[in-house]
């Protein structure tokens, strides 16, 4: 009925009760005097007592004089229709008005809501007030009246006034309130069956108080019973007033066990009442115990699915917490969400650009239905509840098939094979913007209850926060990623007597990129330079930080600094950048003419030397890591055999969670040995797939392959000329073998004369003020000639030079070297200084 229909609905309402309650009535006391021969002293069992108390607490109050005047018109009715006079009639219309109102009224006290008689308290009111109280005050007037009226035992109409009356409302009354407190959809369901038993219940009554001689009154006990074991009060209620009423009919008949008591109304109702009443009741507290048992049964189911939901809670929230990729956030959803609250669902995703949804099944779904949901266009899936979610933002219930029919018969359709009979559909939004969809799928009407409905909001609450954090890092982890191997160099293929190779691995997807770095460059004097690095942190901040250590190192590198000094440089670069404290770095130069390899360690892992079937680490020259150092950086030198491969790594290639790092470095060192041949790439190979198993890493790796195999023709021939020098009477020949040198390299006139000129004054100054006050120490001139015809001099000594003199005498030497050479770089350091001149061709 329309809300339009309301008013009128509610003016008629005294007008139907008025009706219901005479006509129920009218049946009943004409029962009573028919049926079961009542008397101005009462009736053995009288049904409209049950009539009016179920109609009072089934209405409202403000129309309890509508129900009241109707059950008092009828009984006067009936009363002067019988020959009462008018003052019995007055009477026994006041016993059964005032009856009603005291019993609903005392239950209405103590039980102002909904009265549910399978609940212990309820039931109690109910028998107290209604059965016992009110019966009793309508006895009381009853009794009374009958006295008055007609002379007879007052003692006798009180025991049958309440007896019967108390029988009705114990029976007919409770069914009346029973079926009341049943829901609208119930009724019509439990009416046929309990139809059934009214029907069997009267048939055995019937049979069981036929004889007189044979005890067969126990026959519809069992179903009263029966009706009781299901819980069912109401059922029970109308069973025993079909029992009482048939009973009743045959015992005034002349039939039964009581029929010998028919003139002894008194005696029958302390006799056949009672034991009506003790059926009925004995059926009615199986009904409560079953159905508290049921209720006790509910209440667990719904404590454990309350715990259900909040450990699902709890993992979904710890799950997305850990979650870093949005496949990782929809793994947690699937397993961890939808498919523990759902009896199969779907995790749904809207693509960047909003025109494909990712659909990702649980594992309930059958796979001939989860194969057809992988990525489809929003536009082809048709009408669904999930497209009116993802593009409106707001949930859709639907909470039984005939629901899912009548909004979204496609769904049906769709859903057939997984037996869908109850949808929940839940946006996944952050802000504004809808992320896509979360589908609880259930396959049992009634399953999407307020409570299911606030879990799947909150999960998708938690979704959206997780989805959306996971896009902002996967965009800086791939940013990330591609700076770093934007910044990772290529080795060179012509580096002087070395071959290098290097593997870089990046973490598994879904870990930070980290700082891991490696770069192989040839720096002055035809050496190379090996780096290998890690900085601390992760993210752009630590590729960053990676970066620009990158760059400082290179710079002086190639200024000609030592490893030490490398290092030393790196150490107060790092002060200036964010993210390079306590970063590590291995540094090493290889001199492939001397085959010499000197190395330094700012806390990294040591270098590995393999030579033939012998592989060792060459853990000298350590120190802290970048920033920790308070002294002066220590280095190491290393004569290397001809072939020898040098492999340097960084820790993500080690380290384990279950084990200490020297489980790894004896792993490494296996793995090492175990490799033959001279290519650097596949030592890389070899080593990488050994230490990870092929498996995916936590962590960045890098290692770099050297194959340190020298140069052992002769300098002349390999373009490289080197001297060493112990005074100023080494000049002379020193010239004269640069002047050699240069024919055989076809250097011009005026290179030749530049370059003599600016190694004799670099030579000079090294002589002159390096060993000043001390000592003479070695100066050693090294020559190389460049692929771009220049030629590059280098001129080391190992001692500290003097300062210019005040009066400007000192210190030309430099300055006609800077006129000669096209570059000039003096590097001084505690071990000495070096000079490097850049001689371009004229």
């Amino acid at each position: 009925m329309s809300a339009a229909d309301a008013p009128t609905r509610h003016r008629w309402a005294p007008v139907w009760i008025v009706a219901a309650v005479a006509a129920a009535y009218g049946l009943g006391s004409g029962s009573a005097w028919l049926v079961f021969h009542a008397t101005d002293v009462g009736a053995v069992f009288f049904p409209p007592a049950g009539v009016t108390l179920g109609a009072l607490l089934l209405a409202r109050r403000r129309h309890w004089g509508y129900v009241l005047v109707a059950a008092g018109a009828v009984e006067l009715t009936m009363n002067l229709w019988q020959g009462l006079s008018a003052g019995a009639a007055a009477g026994f219309v006041l016993t059964n008005t005032v009856e009603p109102l005291v019993g609903a009224t005392l239950v209405r006290r103590f039980l102002p809501g909904r009265i549910d008689l399978t609940r212990v308290r309820d039931a109690a009111v109910f028998l107290a007030c209604a059965v016992g109280l009110g019966p009793l005050a309508g006895a009381l007037v009853g009794a009374t009246t009958s006295t008055l009226a007609s002379g007879g035992a007052w003692w006798t109409a009180l025991a049958q006034f309440w007896a019967g009356d108390g029988l009705a409302v114990l029976t007919l009354g409770s069914a009346v309130v029973g079926l009341g407190a049943l829901r609208p959809s119930r009724r019509v369901s439990r009416l046929w069956r309990a139809g059934l038993v009214l029907a069997a219940t009267a048939l055995l009554t019937a049979v069981g108080f036929w004889p007189q001689d044979v005890p067969l009154m126990y026959l519809p006990v069992p179903l009263l019973l029966a009706a009781g074991f299901g819980g069912r009060v109401a059922t029970v209620g109308a069973a025993g007033f079909v029992m009482a009423f048939v009973a009743n009919l045959q015992s005034a008949a002349g039939r039964g066990p009581w029929a010998v008591l028919a003139d002894r109304p008194d005696l029958e109702a302390a006799t056949l009442q009672v034991y009506l009443a003790f059926v009925v009741l004995g059926a009615w507290v199986l009904a409560i115990a079953v159905a508290e048992r049921d209720r006790a049964r509910a209440q667990s189911r719904r404590e454990v699915a309350a715990r259900i939901r909040l450990e699902t809670l709890q993992e979904v929230t710890a799950g997305l917490a850990a979650a870093a990729t949005a496949e990782q956030v929809v793994r947690v959803l699937v397993e961890k969400g939808v498919g523990v609250v759902a009896d199969h669902g779907y995790v749904t995703l809207l693509d960047r650009d909003g025109v494909n949804l990712r659909i990702w099944p649980t594992s309930a779904v059958p796979p001939a239905v989860a194969s057809g949901y992988r990525e489809m266009r929003l536009g082809d899936l048709g009408r669904l509840p999930v497209v009116d979610v993802v593009r409106h933002g707001r949930p859709v219930r639907l909470a039984s098939a005939a629901e899912i029919g009548e909004r979204y018969p496609a769904l049906l359709d769709r859903g057939g094979q997984v037996a869908t009979r109850g949808v929940l559909v839940v946006p996944v939004r952050v802000a504004e913007r809808t992320l896509g969809a979360l589908v609880f799928a259930y396959r049992r009407d009634g399953a999407v209850t307020p409570e299911v409905a606030a879990l799947a909001q909150t999960i998708a609450d938690l979704a959206g926060q997780a989805v959306d954090r996971a896009e902002r890092y996967e965009a800086e982890h791939s940013a990330a990623h591609e700076l770093q191997r934007s910044l990772l160099p290529r080795i060179s293929g012509h580096l002087p007597g070395v071959r290098a190779r290097a593997a870089y691995r990046p973490a598994v997807r879904g870990n930070d990129v980290g700082g891991d770095w490696y770069d192989v460059f040839e720096v002055p004097g035809s050496r190379v330079a090996i780096v290998v690095g890690d900085v601390v942190g992760h993210g752009l901040a630590a590729a960053a930080a990676m970066g620009q250590l990158q760059q400082v190192l290179r710079s002086a590198a190639l200024a000609g600094a030592s490893p030490a000094e490398v290092l030393e440089s790196l150490d107060a670069a790092s002060l200036a950048i964010d993210g390079a404290a306590y970063a590590t770095v291995g540094y090493a130069e290889y001199d492939p003419v001397e085959r010499i390899l000197t190395y330094a360690s700012a806390g990294h892992l040591p270098p590995l030397l393999a030579v033939g079937d012998t592989v060792s680490y060459l853990n000298e020259g350590r120190s802290q890591p970048l920033q920790l150092s308070a002294r002066a950086r220590a280095e190491a030198t290393i004569t290397v055999p001809d072939g020898a491969m040098l492999v340097w790594y960084s820790d993500g290639l080690l380290e384990r969670r279950d084990e200490v790092i020297d489980v790894g470095l004896d792993r490494l060192a296996k793995a090492a040995a175990s490799v033959r041949g001279a290519d650097p790439q596949e030592w890389c190979d070899s080593i990488v797939s050994a230490m990870t198993g092929g498996a995916a890493t936590t962590d960045d790796v890098v290692v770099t392959c050297l194959r340190l195999a020298g140069i052992t023709a002769p300098a002349q021939e390999s373009g490289v000329l080197r001297l060493t020098l112990d005074s100023v009477r080494d000049l002379p020949p020193t010239r004269q073998a640069l002047r050699v040198w240069s024919t055989a390299h076809e250097l011009s006139a005026d290179q030749t004369d530049a370059l003599l000129m600016a190694a004799n004054e670099a030579l000079i100054n090294s002589l002159e003020h390096a060993y000043h006050g001390r000592a003479a120490g070695p100066v050693t001139l090294t020559a190389v000639r460049g692929r771009r015809r220049e030629v590059r001099v280098e001129v080391d000594d190992r001692g500290r030079w003097r300062a210019s003199s005040p009066d400007g005498e000192r210190g030309r030497g430099l300055d006609l070297i800077n006129q000669m050479a096209r570059r000039v770089v003096v590097s001084l350091s505690r071990h000495g200084t070096r000079v490097t001149i850049t001689v371009p061709e004229s």
